[in-house]
């Protein structure tokens, strides 16, 4: 499977010696440069982490009367429940992430050193990437499954939620997860996520817990489709806890 070219990523380097990477996979509409801000409040804790922010390349979205805009995949329909949804597309943007993992592990990091996160869109394709086996349409790793420092997901969903269960890694139940989100957010609804967390621990077997291996699931209230500081607090305990 061909995936689409790239603009090479943001690199923000390590303020000390290198011994850990996140990648961070930015929602729609929006580029890797739109998390800068995040990664240089992130890094004061952690100056042995390399920041990679790549950008999506750009296509039509359904959800959006077809304008072309920087996205992962297409979105066919905000109703993150039921609609139907991009396969193809979302297969592809999972080996993107496939991609960027290999390339830090070619240059000398180990993939139980690497975190791999994302915002909205961006974290639905961390989750497919991460906790999944895709022999036809993997690379590297993620055709038997990555065992990664862990996974980031930001005000995300669970994508291809009718076959997840069955593209699931034999790692997934051992990835460290954080799951962050508003309990205000009308983009991706707070028990959409809800919802969709449970799905992963009822039929996947992924244990929800407060500290890794497992999911934590953080709510933070009266917050919308972004992230706020306590969140940022709490994504900075987890990444020094899973790549100290």
């Amino acid at each position: 499977m061909a995936t689409a070219t790239l603009e090479s990523p943001l690199i923000i380097p390590p303020a000390g010696n290198h011994t850990a990477s996140v990648i961070l996979f930015h929602g729609l509409g929006d580029t890797g440069g739109g998390w800068r801000a995040v990664t240089d409040t992130l890094s004061k804790n952690l100056p042995h982490v390399k920041w990679v922010l790549p950008h999506a390349p750009t296509g039509e979205v359904t959800a959006h009367n077809k304008k072309s805009m920087p996205r992962w995949f297409d979105i066919i329909s905000h109703d993150f429940e039921s609609a139907a949804e991009d396969r193809a597309g979302i297969m592809m943007a999972a080996r993107m992430v496939d991609e960027f993992i290999q390339k830090e592990v070619d240059a000398g990091v180990p993939p139980e050193r690497v975190v791999v996160g994302g915002f909205s869109q961006g974290a639905a394709v961390v989750l497919l990437a991460g906790l999944t086996s895709r022999p036809e349409d993997g690379f590297a790793g993620g055709k038997e499954g990555w065992k990664l420092g862990g996974l980031v997901v930001l005000s995300g969903w669970l994508p291809l939620r009718n076959s997840f269960q069955e593209l699931l890694s034999p790692r997934a139940a051992q990835m460290p997860i954080f799951w962050g989100h508003g309990t205000d957010d009308i983009v991706v609804r707070h028990k959409v996520a809800d919802t969709l967390t449970k799905k992963l621990t009822t039929e996947c077997g992924i244990p929800m817990v407060e500290s890794s291996p497992g999911l934590s699931f953080r709510s933070y209230k009266a917050w919308d489709h972004a992230v706020c500081q306590r969140e940022l607090r709490d994504l900075s305990e987890f990444l020094g806890r899973v790549v100290p």
